[in-house]
């Protein structure tokens, strides 16, 4: 009868080892699929985004850069996953991540993300009037 007594509380052990292991799992792949949707070959992603866009690689033409209006503007705030990086903003420094709610125009912008002469994301970014952005880089 000894035996019935260690043999059943070893079960309950192994059954609330692995419901507990199977819901760390879970929610690891709830993780992992967030950063899988926000995996952005420019190494980018943009969150709360309500009429933003963002454009790797590109650059604002001429014409673009008259319909910007410095008179509305919006929010953003960044951050670098895994390193550091600075912020340049239509070709203007803006800080040293992480920032938040820094004030920005509206319409398209310029942007390059880099760590010292490492240019870690660059493109164009559409800011909405009023809008507030958040940016994450992830650091290669």
């Amino acid at each position: 009868m000894a035996t019935h007594t260690v043999r059943i509380p070893r079960l309950a052990l192994r059954l609330v080892f692995g419901l507990a292991l199977g819901l760390s799992l879970a929610s690891g792949t709830e993780v992992v699929a967030a950063r899988m949707a926000c995996d952005d070959p420019s190494n980018l992603c943009l969150e709360e985004a309500s009429g933003a866009k963002w454009e790797a690689g590109k650059t604002v033409a001429a014409k673009e850069k008259k319909k910007r209006s410095d008179k509305t503007t919006g929010s953003l705030s960044l951050t670098v996953e895994g390193g550091r990086g600075s912020l340049f903003f239509n070709g203007r420094y803006a800080g040293t991540a992480p920032l938040s709610g820094i004030s920005v125009p509206a319409g398209k912008s310029d942007v390059q993300v880099r760590d010292g002469a490492t240019v870690l994301s660059q493109g164009v970014l559409t800011v909405p009037k009023g809008g507030a952005l958040t940016i994450t880089v992830k650091h290669p």
